[in-house]
């Protein structure tokens, strides 16, 4: 006998349920695709036991006639493709043809079905892939597919299935996606007779987001949108406060299909960069509008990973969209009342209503305040530079200015004010807006929608220090906590990240050469190295097996620190990680910005204080330190008032 043979329609459509059907939340997004390219604009989920007891998904798309609906149980039976051609512009969610088949072969399923041609509805009965029933029905357009006791034979796969409440949540983050790719359809979701959320389909993407993750997640988000000569992307990110411990909250939709691809998910991670503790991750919804051709989604069972075309040109044109929605935001943390109150329950009864007199609050006018000016000349040396710095404080208080040299003890080293946040010699104060900290190469031109201009970093005023570690400053909103370590800690980046940048800087010559040893391993790591260390202006260089010689640093090194800045960065480099230029001038400079920086318990002067602000204004992003630490937390003056009861 052959030992070769073909499998029956049945077992074939088991084996590929395997593929399609992993767990209820499969079937949930199969069928919930079936009726968007139907052109639903209102679908409801219902499910029970966590979506093992029954399924059913309901649409109010065109329908299908008799004939298609019995045609739709067949393998491979589509609408959707009908020439090879058709592979490559593919424009639907569905359109292999195995989901109903692989579904009703695992199943008891039943699908009601009418169109809007007059005709009856048709009534389709299934039984583990089998047809049993084929009958007129009564409803109105569009499609009703009921599945019960899936996978009742197939014991194994029923029995790894998790819990009712773990499957509950699949199904709910699987339609909750699709939700987020199509704001202008109405999801409903039910388990058990109990709704879990709901969408109202106005269009508006954060309204979504408000129903699946709540208020105050949709307050936080920022919307952004942008576009280049192949791509278009959109969505609403949230703010750098805003972070959850894994990566799960992470949208990408391709052409309205969600999908998970790495690289697009770490351009996302490089556009936060500084803003972002380590661990923590944002959430994020980017809808990309693409041409067909330049993504393949026949690549996974499930459809879930895709192959773009110009991959890279789209990760550029992610992180420049979310960097310059991040540049133009305050990013300043607020602080809620503790002892803010939920409202109390309206009263049923009649109650005499009492009069209430409060004083009108007048709004004074904000009067423009110009920059401050500010002499970037960088010394030479340690010798001290006198730097004028006018600062405008609030109208109720008077201006004032000084001319001292302020000085910062840093690892040894007096820092002045143009020292401490100067980039180069030769740089100067520029009225057009700074570049991003990680720039990418022109690749065409990429139009960045912000919606609304550049908002100012607050004008604050230091009043006073608190431990030594944190600085108490007034503004016309309320007032701010800083933290001074932090604050330092992203002058002193922003500042060395300029100057790793700085390709040919003259180099500091060492009176005494620095030697480095290290195995045979990290000697051969760390002499392919030795051309990107020279353009930093770290002269380095063989000295036998395994030992190298340093004999200049770069001018920028803090005095003082020079040694431990250099050596720390040598350990790092003959860890050989496969970093791009771009990451090892960001890894380089936090390490000495971290190293460099003025610590906690470090009494600072009026003057220090007032330096130390004015320097944090001109940074790019003044909000977060480089580990993603915030640097300022705001409290309001209506959060204040409330403490103390001033309004209720």
């Amino acid at each position: 006998m052959p030992v070769i043979r073909v499998l029956d329609d049945g077992l074939a459509n088991q084996i590929a349920a395997g593929e399609v059907v992993e767990r209820p939340a499969s079937v949930v997004k199969e069928l919930v695709e079936n009726a968007l390219d139907a052109r639903a604009s209102r679908i409801q989920v219902a499910i029970r036991e966590g979506g093992i007891q029954s399924i059913e998904v309901t649409d109010n798309g065109i329908g299908m006639e008799r004939a298609d609906a019995e045609l739709a149980f067949e393998r491979h039976a589509t609408s959707k493709i009908r020439r090879e051609r058709d592979l490559f512009s593919i424009r639907s969610l569905g359109f292999r043809g195995e989901a109903l088949p692989s579904i009703a072969s695992v199943s008891r399923l039943t699908l009601t079905t009418a169109s809007d041609d007059g005709t009856p509805a048709t009534c389709i009965r299934l039984e583990g892939g089998v047809r049993h029933q084929v009958e007129e029905a009564v409803r109105a357009q569009g499609t009703t597919v009921r599945v019960e006791d899936l996978f009742f034979n197939t014991p194994a796969r029923l029995k790894y299935l998790k819990t009712v409440n773990t499957e509950v949540s699949h199904v709910a983050d699987g339609l909750g996606r699709i939700a987020l790719a199509h704001p202008t359809v109405a999801f409903t979701l039910k388990h058990n007779e109990r709704e879990l959320f709901r969408t109202t389909g106005d269009g508006k993407r954060v309204h979504v987001v408000h129903a699946l993750y709540g208020k105050q997640v949709a307050k936080a988000m920022l919307p952004f949108s942008g576009e280049d000569a192949d791509f278009r992307i959109e969505g609403v990110a949230g703010r750098p406060e805003l972070t959850r411990s894994n990566r799960s909250y992470l949208t990408l939709l391709v052409n309205g299909r969600y999908i998970r691809n790495i690289p697009l998910a770490q351009a996302i991670l490089r556009a936060y960069d500084t803003l972002l503790p380590v661990g923590r991750y944002p959430i994020v919804v980017m809808a990309i509008t693409m041409d067909p051709k330049l993504v393949d989604v026949n690549v996974h069972p499930a459809k879930l990973e895709v192959r773009l075309s110009k991959e890279k040109e789209l990760c550029g044109l992610i992180e420049s969209t979310l960097q310059a929605l991040f540049r133009r935001e305050v990013l300043i943390p607020a602080v809620e009342n503790p002892w803010k109150q939920k409202k109390a329950p309206e009263q049923k009864k009649p109650v005499q209503e009492s009069l209430h007199l409060e004083r009108r609050e007048v709004k004074k006018e904000k009067t423009p305040t110009p920059p401050p000016v500010r002499e970037w000349n960088y010394p030479a040396g340690v010798k001290e530079a006198q730097t004028t710095f006018p600062v405008s404080v609030d109208s109720d208080r008077k201006a004032f200015s000084h001319s001292e040299t302020t000085p910062i003890d840093s690892g040894g080293k007096v820092f002045t004010r143009s020292e401490m946040a100067s980039p180069s010699p030769e740089a100067k104060v520029r009225e057009e807006p700074k570049s991003s900290p990680h720039p990418r190469e022109d690749k065409g031109e990429v139009k960045v929608n912000n919606g609304a201009e550049t908002k100012p970093f607050p004008a604050l005023l230091p009043l006073a220090q608190i431990h030594g570690t944190y600085i108490v400053c007034q503004a016309e909103d309320g007032f701010y906590l800083l933290d001074q370590h932090a604050a330092h800690e992203r002058i002193y980046y922003e500042h060395f990240y300029e100057g790793l940048k700085q390709k040919g800087t003259e180099p500091q010559s060492l009176l005494i050469p620095l030697t480095v040893e290290c195995g045979p391993g990290e000697a051969e790591t760390l002499s392919g190295w030795i051309p990107t260390l020279v353009e930093w202006g770290v002269e380095m260089e063989p000295f036998g097996p395994g030992v190298f010689v340093i004999h200049s640093h770069p001018r920028w090194f803090p005095q003082g620190s020079e040694e431990a800045l250099i050596r720390e960065m040598v350990e790092w480099l003959k860890a050989g990680q496969p970093l791009d230029m771009a990451r090892m001038r960001d890894e380089g400079a936090k390490m000495m910005a971290c190293k460099a920086a003025i610590k906690a318990n470090r009494h600072l002067r009026r003057e220090e204080m007032e330096s130390l602000l004015e320097q944090l204004a001109h940074c790019e992003r003044p909000y977060t330190c480089p580990h993603g630490r915030p640097i300022l937390v705001h409290f309001s003056t209506r959060e204040i008032e409330k403490m103390f009861k001033r309004v209720m």
